[in-house]
């Protein structure tokens, strides 16, 4: 706020009085008080950021590691077929195969 800036002659002028706001734009800003809270925040994102970037590495080891799993058990087991699907000789049979489907759960309209 400014203060009258009317001054009678016989007053002595306080050149204090007028630069207030000088003073005020110069003064350093205070700091705060507690920087524990400010401390406490940088280390709250800090881990936050951490805990993602560990919670995306160990989901994509396991996916990494479970791919190669299922890959190994699926070289290693031996795959059996039925032996009608087989000629005398150990090959396989391509046009004399018969499939069946079978629907469970069919309701018949004769039970009635």
């Amino acid at each position: 706020m400014q203060r009258n800036t009317t001054v009678s002659s016989e007053e002595e002028v306080d050149l204090d009085s007028i630069n207030k706001g000088a003073e005020l734009l110069m003064r350093r800003r205070p700091r705060p008080t507690s920087t524990k809270k400010t401390q406490r925040g940088i280390m709250e994102q800090a881990i936050i950021a951490l805990s993602v970037m560990v919670g995306i590495l160990t989901l994509s080891v396991g996916l990494i590691a479970g791919y190669l799993i299922r890959a190994y058990i699926h070289d290693i087991t031996p795959q059996y077929s039925h032996p009608e699907m087989y000629d005398e000789n150990g090959n396989p049979l391509p046009d004399e195969l018969i499939a069946f489907r079978f629907e469970g759960n069919t309701t018949y309209d004769d039970d009635d």
